[in-house]
Parts: C-alpha cells; structure tokens; sequence
C-alpha cells in the first residue's frame, strides 16, 4: 500500500489516478469524476440540483453541464464509490 504524504487535493488526484490523457479521469473546474471506481448507479445525477451530471454512454457519471455546478457537494457526499470529488468552491 502507498503512503499518501500530501493532503491536497491535486497531490491525491495524482495519487488515485491513472491519467493517459485523460481516459481514467473526467473532471472540470469544480467537479472529477473517477469512471473506474464508478458502479453507474445513478444517485448522483439524479440529486443534482444543477444537471450538472448526467448519464454518460458507459451508464456512468458524467460532467454534461460543468459550467452549471454550484460546487453544493450533494454528488460527492451522496456517492456510495466516492467516485466525486469536488475541487472548486
């Protein structure tokens, strides 16, 4: 197991991701979404108080607004995979 040093937030995502160019990793100013540790199940996109999320074609979690997010955090702490994290403020 690997010893995370660094709390903030850019240190953990390069920690808990896999990033070529991007295909493990979906994310906005506000908002990333981990597709691979997402299970599809929906909650997220149908709190969303701002469609921010929406349903991608793999049947998971995906930023189809990012300019709407309010950054409310409901996604996030709702999210049974933790796979939301929300950077901005």
């Amino acid at each position: 197991m690997t010893e995370i040093k660094s709390t903030t937030t850019e240190a953990l995502k390069k920690k808990l991701t896999i990033t070529e160019k991007n295909k493990f990793l979906r994310e906005s100013d506000k908002l990333v979404v981990y597709p691979k540790w997402c299970k599809g199940c929906g909650i997220c996109w149908q709190l969303c108080p701002t469609d921010t999320l929406g349903k991608g074609k793999d049947g998971k979690a995906y930023i189809t607004h990012p300019e709407n997010c309010t950054a409310c955090r409901i996604c996030e702490i709702h999210c049974p995979d933790f796979a939301i994290v929300v950077v901005g403020k």
